[in-house]
């Protein structure tokens, strides 16, 4: 197992170390688009997630957390090389439609494949600590990417995407060196389409009962939807505010590598962090300084904008090893695991078209979005205040073992000279 898991680490500090991330809005409008159209390519991305993502959550419950890992690296190398090529709207939708593939065929895919791999070793219980861990090479993997993916940016807008398509690649290589998959589903044979076609809605539909029945599950759906769409927000949001502050290509991309190195510091703290204040504290202060944070971005004076950077690091570090414990813990059948953590990425990406991407767009320039993005915080925490106390969670011991079967400081968003 040992071997296992630090190929799995390995996989997760590969796998999503997009070096594109801190210059694709100055890429996208140096081929043309406009604030408008790169907020809608940011839609069309999160509605292709929505469509796909139960069909490939239970791809991988049924075919294999491992292959969907795969074929998301390899569909990642597509959409790195489709957008290294693409002058127009339409070339850089089907960029976009390859890259929400990407990400729906792994999201999910992962944390079940390292939960199976603990589980079936008797170590479920370890299983925060070990998505802390994973978070940390997530991140350190991110750092590294966003320095590189802003200095390449110097030379070249361009080069970042053709990097990431080789990073990726990588990937799919560690992936296909794991072992560990869960025996019943490696034992598990394709059956007659129709017959197979049956079986995949009938599984998707026991998964949708697993979320809407349990209150507490639903509850950390929602939760986790919010907290998401801010921090997703803030990639589209810190290039024009970083730009208007004058930072170069160079210098955004070690901001962007600063805050992911604080994140990856954090996220390989959280379970102790977990331990001495509790998740409760923790979860509300992500959200609460997340919202906070952005009403109080256009206000401070720029000497205090990285400190606010540094309080969303810290909540973006938190993230993961915060709710995927809480998401695991709540899923009664972990033969259905990675479709229900699909629906959870729904949820999300549902928020992200509906709260965050839809009215960024319409908003002249991001400013605006800026207060928008922290209305929906703190909305978001007192709502989910309300409900808190009708969806009680399990306490953290009682991780279930696995089921046997416009106007505004901001210039126009161009290029640097």
């Amino acid at each position: 197992m040992a071997r296992d898991l630090r190929l799995f680490y390995l996989f997760r500090l590969l796998a999503t170390s997009y070096l594109w991330v801190p210059i694709f809005v100055f890429f996208l409008a140096d081929r043309g688009m406009d604030w408008g159209e790169i907020n809608i390519l940011g839609a069309i991305y999160c509605l292709v997630v929505i469509l796909v993502e139960i069909p490939t959550g239970a791809f991988a419950d049924r075919i294999g957390r491992r292959k969907s890992m795969m074929a998301g690296a390899l569909a990642m190398v597509a959409a790195c090389l489709t957008a290294y090529w693409a002058h127009s709207f339409s070339t850089f939708i089907v960029a976009e439609v390859l890259g929400a593939v990407s990400m729906s065929l792994c999201s999910g895919a992962d944390s079940a494949y390292l939960f199976d791999l603990l589980d079936d070793n008797g170590r479920s219980n370890e299983y925060a600590h070990h998505e802390g861990r994973a978070s940390a090479w997530h991140f350190a993997g991110q750092t590294m990417a966003f320095a590189a993916g802003g200095l390449l940016a110097t030379i070249d807008l361009a080069l970042p995407y053709l990097v990431t398509a080789g990073v990726s690649a990588a990937a799919f290589l560690v992936a296909l060196f794991m072992k560990g998959e869960r025996a019943a589903i490696t034992a598990r044979r394709l059956k007659p389409a129709g017959v197979e076609a049956r079986e995949y809605l009938h599984h998707m539909r026991e998964a949708l009962g697993d979320a809407w029945h349990n209150k507490a599950l639903l509850w950390v759906i929602v939760y986790a939807a919010v907290v998401f769409a801010l921090l997703t927000a803030t990639k589209h949001l810190y290039q024009p505010f970083l730009r208007s502050m004058g930072f170069g290509y160079a210098e955004i991309g070690f901001i962007f590598a600063g805050m992911y190195l604080v994140a990856s510091f954090v996220a390989h703290m959280a379970n102790s962090l977990r331990r001495a204040y509790g998740e409760d504290v923790l979860v509300w202060g992500v959200l609460g300084t997340l919202g906070g944070s952005f009403l109080l971005m256009n206000q401070v004076r720029s000497e205090w904008v990285m400190l606010l950077l540094l309080v969303q690091a810290v909540s973006m570090g938190l993230y993961s090893p915060l709710i995927k414990p809480l998401l695991n813990r709540e899923i009664p059948n972990s033969d259905r695991r990675a479709t229900v953590l699909s629906i959870e990425s729904i949820a999300r990406r549902t928020l992200m078209i509906g709260v965050v991407f839809a009215p960024i767009a319409g908003f002249y320039t991001p400013s605006a979005a800026l207060y928008w993005c922290g209305g929906v915080g703190l909305g978001g925490f007192a709502i989910l205040g309300l409900f808190a106390r009708v969806a009680p969670m399990r306490p953290r011991d009682a991780i279930p073992r696995a089921a046997t079967a416009e106007e505004t400081s901001f210039p126009p968003i161009t290029p640097l000279d």
